[in-house]
């Protein structure tokens, strides 16, 4: 069983709470307990907009159970449709996601019996206040979770299995069976990639603004991203094209492959780039092999004009020669893209390194 950093922030949270809120009156602090479990959120970003919204629905709740039960008899059915109230006041502010915390509180001030209601709704919605605020002021000042180096290991990780795998398939070398399954594991990692830049995104407070070099990372992450998916993108089609592709003539199947092997080749160069492992200046095959672009193209319509006519082969091939030029040159030119903002931004940042997986 592994426990994260978030799971001892939590723990650090529910103890601070308790005791400040104990300080208020001595038996309070159940509902700032329960209040920092949920308020400890993944970002930065999240953690501020729950605090905000547990704030204004737990001052609801409390406002409306000192109302009610200063109005008429409490009883369970009045609790009931109290409950009820609450939660379509909160549906329409657009709140609904924090209801369970105010309905809590809510519940909480109606049953008690004891002292004036006023004093108990202030008392518990204080405590609420304790537990939210105190788990928002944890999670974003003890240990900031470092999102970048953890998004960059996710894309690295699945990069290089991406392109073992368009090597393997353009060699013939894999089951199509077992290709499958790798192909549900590559779209989970896409999912996980998405969820990461967006916890990137969100890990700074939503009134400040993102430094130049933040600004620069978050374009330099989304183009990582994209140059993934263009990987997989390619072998997608060789997948799903296998047969097709193998049918090609084979100067045009070594033209392909080789120009693949040199993209890449360039894709890794550039990851390791931005890691800090190779200098700025390198990876410059691009501009250096841009005849081979020329030469896979000439390849691909000579291929299409022996086949009688374009129209014949697109029926033959089943669009599949199109379907692999137009994957193979968006993963080109996503690569090109990734390494010129990643190059811009090594000019600016020699010292920038990303920390090994054994140390993250």
């Amino acid at each position: 069983m592994k426990l994260g950093a978030r799971a001892f922030k939590t723990g650090l949270a529910v103890t601070l709470s308790i005791i400040l809120a104990q300080l208020i009156s001595v038996d309070a602090g159940v509902i700032a307990g329960i209040s920092a479990v949920p308020s400890t959120q993944p970002s930065v970003a999240k953690s501020y907009s729950t605090m905000r919204n547990r704030l204004i629905a737990n001052t609801i709740g409390g406002f409306l159970a000192a109302i009610i039960g200063t109005s008429i008899d409490i009883n369970v059915i009045v609790i009931g449709l109290a409950t009820v109230l609450l939660i379509a006041i909160l549906n329409y502010l657009k709140l609904s996601d924090v209801i369970s915390l105010a309905a809590i509180t809510m519940i909480v001030i109606m049953l008690n019996d004891s002292g004036s209601l006023y004093n108990v709704a202030a008392i518990r919605v204080a405590e609420t206040f304790i537990g939210v605020i105190i788990a928002f002021l944890v999670n974003t000042f003890i240990h900031p979770p470092r999102y970048g180096e953890k998004l960059y290991h996710i894309i690295d990780y699945a990069t290089s299995e991406f392109l073992v795998w368009i090597s393997s398939s353009l060699r013939k070398n894999t089951d199509f069976a077992i290709m499958n399954k790798d192909l549900k594991w590559a779209r989970v990692q896409l999912a996980r990639m998405d969820y990461f830049f967006e916890l990137l995104q969100e890990s700074k407070l939503p009134f400040t603004k993102y430094k130049l070099d933040e600004q620069k990372q978050l374009v330099i992450y989304r183009r990582m991203i994209r140059t993934t998916r263009a990987a997989y993108g390619v072998l997608l089609v060789l997948h799903d094209y296998e047969n097709s592709f193998f049918n090609f003539p084979q100067s045009m199947r070594i033209t392909i492959r080789e120009r693949m092997e040199t993209l890449m080749t360039g894709h890794e160069q550039i990851m390791l780039k931005f890691s800090g492992r190779i200098a700025p200046e390198q990876v410059h095959f691009f501009e250096a092999n841009k005849e081979e672009r020329k030469l896979l193209l000439d390849n691909f319509f000579k291929h299409a004009r022996e086949e009688s006519n374009v129209q014949d082969f697109v029926h033959q091939k089943g669009y599949s020669g199109i379907h692999l030029m137009s994957a193979i040159l968006e993963y080109e030119d996503e690569l090109i893209k990734f390494n010129k903002a990643v190059s811009n931004f090594r000019q600016g940042n020699k010292h920038y390194h990303i920390s090994q997986i054994d140390d993250f």
